[in-house]
Order: C-alpha cells, then structure tokens, then sequence
C-alpha cells in the first residue's frame, strides 16, 4: 500500500520539555533499546532510523545509504487523526515498506518517531516489533526522566539540609533587597521585621544595600 505522508510540526519544544542537558542521553538510551530489540535479526536487510517530528534524521543504523526516503515526506499541516494512521500500518515507497512507531515522553508529548525500512517486505513481525521497540523506550523514557526528577530533589533537600538558620535569614533578606530595590520602608514590611532589626541584620550579615537600590 502507498501512503502520501504528511506529519505534525506544531513546536519544535522536546527540548525545552525534556531536560535539555539529557537530550542525548535520551537518543543513546532509545538507540540502544532499538538495537537491543532487533540484535536477533541483525543478518537481516534492514535499516534503522530515529528521526524528529519534523522529519531530521536523528541517527541511522546505516549510515552508507544516506538518509531515509521517508524522511522528505514528513510534512506540515497534518490532523492529529491522519497522524496516529502513520503508526498503525506498513507505508510502501518504491519497492521498500516503512514501518513507523511512535516514542512519547513521560507526558505523552511525542518525542521521536522510530522507522525500521525494509525492501520488498510487507510483515507482520516487522511491524509488531517497531511497535514493541517504540513501546518499549517511551516506558525507558519515562523512568529516566523521574530518576533524574528524584536525583535532582535528592540534591535540592541535601543541599537545605546545610543550611543553617542564619544563612536562611540572610537570603530572604536579600531576595527581600533585591525586590524592593533596596528601600528598607518596603524591606521591612516584606519581611515582617522592625527597621531597627533589620538595620541589625544588614550590618550582621555585612549586606550593603546600596547595591540593591
């Protein structure tokens, strides 16, 4: 069956969703979980390819036969509908069958589409195993991002756990200076806490507030 293909390019955010010092170690993760899956059919003649919602071709297994064909067609202005079609059946072009597969973040906004291409072969067991491999990295996917959402806490509560009370007080102060520019009238009253004191606290805490003004 021929398909004209036509794909969504809203945003191009995945980066700004996801944490963007991650990206790559997201692709190697999905690369890795790609290669994995189809090691069994390593002596096979098929291509691999992970490519963006826009159609840039984000990693090929062979690398030889330059980019997908497919690639060219992943177009604007496609409904939603007419999207999810692209994953649920082989689309054939010049004698060579694409089998595409969606991998999701952990909030469901797609990241990358997995292709696996192979010629003159229209199976089932092909396109299960897109399916399964996409499936697969998007659950990948998502436990990478909250392990790193839990490291990243783990960090934060360590790092308030050194915290003393007199640091605490001497960074709302500024964050209060900051704010107000400087004017101890609005300081203390952000602050709660009577000029005399916080005239106290700025020399305490050798704040000069001249450089907030």
């Amino acid at each position: 069956m021929s398909t004209h293909l036509l794909f969504s390019t809203t945003t191009d955010n995945q980066k700004n969703n996801y944490i963007s010092s991650c990206y790559d170690s997201a692709l190697a993760l999905i690369r890795k979980t790609v290669m994995d899956g189809i090691a069994p059919l390593r002596d096979s003649k098929i291509d691999i390819s992970l490519i963006s919602i826009h159609g840039e071709t984000l990693w090929l297994s062979n690398e030889g036969r330059g980019e997908f064909e497919i690639t060219r067609l992943l177009l604007a202005d496609m409904s939603d509908s007419a999207q999810l079609k692209l994953f649920v059946s082989p689309i054939e072009l010049n004698g060579t069958f694409y089998f595409l597969a969606p991998v999701y973040l952990h909030d469901g906004e797609l990241f990358l589409i997995i292709v696996v291409s192979a010629a003159d072969a229209n199976s089932n067991l092909l396109f299960a195993l897109t399916q399964a491999l996409a499936r697969e990295a998007s659950g990948k996917m998502k436990c990478q991002y909250y392990q790193q959402r839990l490291s990243c806490e783990d960090k934060d509560n360590q790092r308030f756990a050194n915290l003393d009370i007199q640091s605490v007080e001497k960074e709302l102060i500024i964050e209060a200076a900051q704010a107000c520019k400087g004017k101890i009238q609005k300081m203390h009253q952000v602050l709660n806490m009577g000029r005399t004191t916080l005239w106290r606290k700025l020399k305490q805490y050798e704040i000069n507030i001249k450089e907030y003004k």
